[in-house]
This record gives C-alpha cells, structure tokens and sequence, in this order.
C-alpha cells in the first residue's frame, strides 16, 4: 500500500482522516489488491463503502461488495438490497447479492439465527475471496468501538477469559476492520454531514437477541455513569489484547516443548476435523507454569478436540485444572464430543472418534511380554517400558503412593509373570480376604473411559493382575512386615 498520509490535507473530511489512518497504521491492506466488503444498508458498513471507494486507488485495492439477504424481513429485506446494488453502482463497484434463508439454516444445523447469518455472511466473503486469492485479498467487515464494548460485555456475562475480554481484533484471519476507531455516533454523524441514506434494521430495535439487550439496557445506564463508558471498555479491551498476545506467546512456546503442534489450533473453524485428535501434556509440566499460562493452555487443547471453542466456558477450564490431583482415568467429558483424563503422568486432552471400537477389540490383538523374574531387566512395550530390579529388602523402603512405580513381595509371586494389556476373565484381588474384582469394573470405578482400557498396560499372572499401571496393585503381592525380597517394577510412559 503506498503511503496515502502524504494524500490527506487539512480539507479531509476529519472521519475519513481517522479511518485511512487506522488503515495505514494497522497495515490492513498490504499485499492486498482486491478487498471483499460485507454491506448490509446499515450506517455503519455504508460508510466504509464510502470511504474505501473513495481511497481504493490510493488504497491500491478494487472493491467487490457482498451483501446478504437473510430473508427474514420480508419487503424491507428486498428494500435493503435494492438499496446497497444502487449505491455499488453509484460508486462503481462490483455487487453480489446471495438470498440466504437463514432461519432454514438455523434450524437444519442446529443454530441460533445469529450464528447461521454469520455463517451465511462469511461463506459468501469466501466465494468471492477465493477468486482473488492469488492476487492478494481481504475481507472487510464494519464493526465499530460500539460493537467492541458489546462484545466485550456479552463475553463477561456470558463467562471469558483474557481472550473474551480483548474484544474485536482489527486485522485477523484476513479479516480487516477499518471502523474499529469510530463510534456509532461518528459515524452517523458523518453520514448526516454527507447526506447519505442508510437502511435501518427494525430488528435492531428489538430486545430478542443478548446483544441488542447489551445495546438499548446496560451501555445507557454505563454511560449515565461516565458519558466515556464506551470508550474505557475499548481501551481496557486494547490492553487485554496486548497482555494476551504476550502470554499467548509463553503458552505457546509451552505446548510446543511438549511436541504439540498449534497450527492445528484453528481445527472446527478451518472445516478441519477435530475427529480422533489427541493431545498430551505433562501434568507436572502443565502445573509448573505460572497460572495464566495453564489456563490459557488447557483453553487452546480444549478448542483443538472440541472443533473450537463455541460453549466452552471459563469453568470447563477449571474442571479441567482439578484433575491435577485426581488419579489415573480420571477426567471430564467436554462439550462438541471432546474430553480431558489423566493418563499416568500426562493430561490427555482427545476428541471422540466414531470409528474407534477400542472396547470390541478381539483379545488377539493384544501384544504379551514375558517377564524374566529371575534378573533384572527392561521390557520395551508400545507406549513405554517396563523397568524391573529385583533386591533384597532394605531396612527403610518408602511406600509412600507412586503412580508408575511399585514395590512388590517377590517370594509371593507363584507364576510367570507377563506385561500385557486387558483380556477377558481379568480380575485382581482388593482385600486381604481374598475378594476378586473383575478388571472392568476397576476401570468403571475408576472413572477409566472405555475406548482408553486397552491402551494401559498391566502386569498379570495368568488372568490375575499383579499391577495396574497407574492404578493400584493386588492385595496378594502387597509388601509386608515379613517380606524378604523386592521386586521394583517402574513403567517409564513415552507418550
């Protein structure tokens, strides 16, 4: 973009000052020579047409107008697009209008209105952005300082972190925001002074949806309270944003450390699948952070096998920060099929994949390793090995609770010993009375979901399990005051 500064002069109008200036200062068009306008009718997105129609050449960008009818307001609706095709030719841009029925599109995916018109809005943007792509394109969308505060007020009640709070970016994702240093005041004002229509939504007027209820009830009676209401929420929103961007940078640099791959952060937004995804963090790593950073952390591994972040709230964060002490299988089900357990020293964060049928595996699947009790040894399995030592016992043994390393009564194991994963007829004893609970009900007790048993390695003796890794042992194997020899198993997990 050249330097279109040197074009304004003390007879700019001060508007339009204003905006070529946060264009230029937020380099919203370099690389661009096309730029992909969303036009309602309304004041806010006329003004942007007129603006950047009136600077495109200096802009170095051509202008191509989309404009949506949701078919929801019947006439006016009709009224609206006739409006913004006759304003496109009184300017000389490119026009494409897409009759949408929203409300069918609500209904058939599952949708509020709301959310299927912004669907509709930017699927439209796409089509005509595609066409352009080699050459260099952006979208421009019309939100205002206005729309940040109402953004910013919608995410607080709804419940948000630092991220909810910045509000709206001015450049994202190709999305450009040439408005966003302007209020709604502004920018009606500058349609007045010109004598420039606008259409008016009458569902504008209307408490029906939250942020029209944010709109007519709660920034009057904040601005009754400070006249600047508005603009200090847009400030605070700016400083958030810049504060997220640093710790953005420290949490990713985190989950890269923990092999993670960020750029598929965005999956559900992207149309990729989040399907079958799956992610580990170590757990003591994960807590060593400072405190924003593990939230921040967990909110991005939530959004990448959720398919984003649509009803995930601050407190699916926080169940998911209470599984720092909770056990192995434990965990929580999340919303969009996602779900977060601990699995031995890691906290796996993975989406549910409909094709997985772990539980109906045939048990000649599973992989037995022979365990020499006789020496020493490491015994390389699929998600780790297996270290065993065998010693006499010592005066002091610590048997203080370790999740991956357990101390057993050498002299009490009558059998070969085997590293395997479940079968059916496993069973371990949990009383020193000799009481048997199938293998499948530990793991229902303990919270272990279905499609994980088979991944957690275990230690048998035939169909009884000496160890559960992770979980517990059997009672028969426990050490006890008349124990003379040790067996330490360690499992050293590689996930």
């Amino acid at each position: 973009m050249c330097n279109i500064i040197d074009k304004i002069t003390d007879k700019t109008d001060a508007f339009e000052k204003k905006i070529i200036r946060y264009i230029e200062k937020n380099n919203m068009f370099d690389g661009a020579r096309h730029c992909v306008c969303g036009v309602s009718g309304g004041a806010d997105s006329i003004s942007m047409l007129t603006v950047l129609s009136k600077y495109r050449n200096y802009l170095g960008v051509n202008i191509h107008v989309v404009h949506i009818n949701h078919m929801i307001r019947g006439e006016a609706a009709d009224a609206d697009q006739g409006y913004v095709e006759k304003m496109c030719d009184f300017y000389g841009v490119d026009c494409s209008s897409y009759n949408i029925d929203v409300q069918t599109m609500a209904a058939e995916q599952g949708l509020t209105v709301e959310e299927a018109g912004r669907l509709a809005r930017y699927g439209a943007f796409d089509d005509i952005k595609e066409k352009y792509a080699q050459e260099g394109c952006v979208i421009a969308v019309a939100h205002n300082r206005n729309d940040v505060a109402e953004t910013v007020l919608f995410n607080m009640a709804r419940g948000t972190g630092m991220g909810g709070v910045k509000g709206i970016a001015p450049v994202r994702d190709g999305i450009v925001r040439p408005l966003l240093s302007c209020d709604r005041a502004e920018i009606e004002d500058y349609l007045r002074r010109h004598g420039i229509s606008f259409c008016t939504d009458a569902t504008n007027d209307e408490d029906d949806y939250t942020r029209n209820k944010i709109r007519h009830r709660i920034i009057p009676v904040m601005r009754e309270i400070n006249d600047q209401a508005v603009e200090h929420i847009c400030s605070m929103a700016e400083m958030a944003a810049d504060y997220e961007r640093l710790v953005s940078g420290l949490t990713e640099k985190f989950l890269q450390s923990q092999g993670i791959d960020i750029s598929m952060e965005t999956c559900g937004w992207t149309g990729i699948s989040n399907e079958g995804r799956s992610y580990s963090v170590d757990r003591d790593s994960l807590f060593g952070q400072d405190k924003l950073v593990q939230e921040l952390a967990v909110r991005r591994l939530i959004g990448m096998v959720c398919g984003g972040l649509k009803d995930i709230g601050r407190s699916h964060v926080q169940e998911v920060m209470k599984l720092y002490n909770a056990d192995t299988g434990a965990g929580i089900d999340l919303p969009g099929g996602g779900r977060a357990f601990v699995r031995y020293g890691d906290i796996v964060f993975s989406a549910y994949n409909k094709n997985d049928n772990n539980s109906q595996l045939d048990d000649a699947s599973a992989v037995d390793i022979d365990i020499d009790i006789a020496s020493d040894g490491v015994y390389e399995w699929n998600s780790g090995r297996l270290l065993v030592k065998i010693y006499d016992r010592p005066e002091l043994l610590d048997l203080s609770k370790k999740e991956c390393t357990k101390y057993l009564d050498y002299d009490r194991i009558k059998k070969c010993l085997q590293l395997r994963t479940m079968k059916t007829g496993d069973y371990i004893v949990v009383n020193s009375e000799g009481a048997r609970k199938k293998l499948n009900r530990l793991f229902t007790d303990a919270k272990i979901p279905a499609d994980t048993r088979r991944d957690v390695p275990l230690v048998t003796s035939g169909s009884e399990v000496v160890w559960v890794v992770g979980l517990r042992i059997g009672e028969n194997y426990k050490v006890t005051d008349n124990t003379h020899r040790i067996i330490e198993m360690t499992f050293e997990n590689n996930i």
